[in-house]
């Protein structure tokens, strides 16, 4: 088969740690066939690395999507630009990659389902394709620890001493966010997508918040109860100023009523499994291989007509959580997924959803 003809709309830190990493190791699946940037130095660089001329990079992605004949784009740009970007994509009849969340607002990531119908459209929301949330789920699916019932996930993020570090936090639009819950948006948005992936939709929410005047979130500690449609319930807690001394960390504790799965750290490299008739397994994976694998899934969805993983339509559902965390702390009391009213920005914590 001939490989997909790939535009590249953004080329900052998503595209040069994540992304073509992954495209990389995909090279007989995809060429990348023009670059856009803003800046257009960072454009000219990652088309070189690409083994791209000049003539292949843009700081206008009009002019390239007019310009260069392409079979999809993959949008990396932040988070409050996605829905625009998409839409203008999407007018061009171009199959879409999507860094997460699918957009800012309840609202924008409606109208990309509905004027996307034709095309295929892929959320990259690495969680949903790494290797140890599919050992999870298929451990659930087989029922190696009975009926789940109940799961913890605590994570814990300096993101202010991560702004120092020149790494994703380093970012302006990260630091100074323009739409509704910043950081926690960004961050989250993985966590939930990773909860809905293992347990199914989510019903209700009812959570707190430890208010901040820091920009970048509207809170520094959010603890959340989650409600699914199975009766699974899950303590959620996001913190973004602190650090986990103690070891091993809390993680993804996952209980049923025969046995406990266990997963420290995202990149730590094993599940643990125990079983209360004794039996214990610890299974090991290659840690962030989801990028990897969101991309054949795209190539093989575009190509074959296979099911995406990470659809649009998931990806609303993951925002549509978000929202009702941050409404439920807001208004004190149990919210429902479905739903989700929309807000007028007032300012950094009450913002449009």
């Amino acid at each position: 088969m001939e490989p997909l003809k790939i535009g590249v709309i953004g080329a900052g830190m998503a595209w040069e740690k994540l992304h073509w990493p992954a495209f990389q190791r995909l090279r007989d699946h995809f060429t990348i066939a023009a670059v856009c940037d803003r800046d257009i130095n960072k454009a000219r660089q990652a088309a070189k690395l690409a083994g791209l001329g000049n003539d292949r990079s843009f700081d206008s992605y009009q002019k390239m999507l007019n310009t260069i004949d392409v079979d999809a784009v993959d949008i990396l740009v932040p988070i409050d630009q996605t829905f625009e970007v998409a839409k203008d994509v999407i007018a061009h009849s171009k199959h879409i990659i999507i860094e997460k969340p699918v957009a800012a607002t309840t609202s924008g990531a409606k109208e990309i389902i509905k004027l996307g119908k034709k095309l295929k459209i892929m959320v990259a929301e690495n969680y949903r394709y790494d290797e140890e949330n599919k050992i999870i789920k298929n451990l659930i699916d087989e029922r190696a620890i009975g009926n789940v019932v109940y799961f913890i996930d605590n994570n814990v993020q300096e993101f202010q001493q991560q702004m120092l570090g020149g790494g994703f936090a380093s970012t302006e639009w990260r630091q100074h966010p323009d739409f509704r819950g910043g950081i926690f948006l960004d961050s989250a948005v993985h966590h939930i997508a990773r909860h809905r992936f293992l347990f199914g939709s989510v019903e209700s929410v009812y959570a707190t918040g430890r208010e901040t005047s820091a920009e970048f979130a509207p809170y520094s500690c959010i603890n959340a109860m989650l409600s699914f449609k199975d009766q699974v319930t899950g303590h959620y807690t996001f913190f973004c100023i602190g650090k986990e001394t103690q070891a091993p960390l809390v993680g993804l504790r996952i209980f049923g009523t025969e046995g406990e799965i266990y997963l420290e750290d995202k990149n730590c490299g094993f599940v643990n499994f125990t079983h209360k008739n004794g039996e214990q397994r610890v299974i090991p994976y290659k840690p962030n291989e989801g990028y990897f694998n969101e991309l054949m899934n795209f190539y093989e969805a575009v190509k074959n007509d296979t099911k995406i993983t990470a659809t649009p339509e998931k990806g609303l559902g993951d925002v549509q959580v978000i929202f009702s965390i941050l409404n439920s702390i807001e208004v004190g009391n149990v919210i429902s997924t479905g739903m989700i009213a929309e807000k007028k920005r007032v300012n950094v914590r009450k913002k449009a959803v």
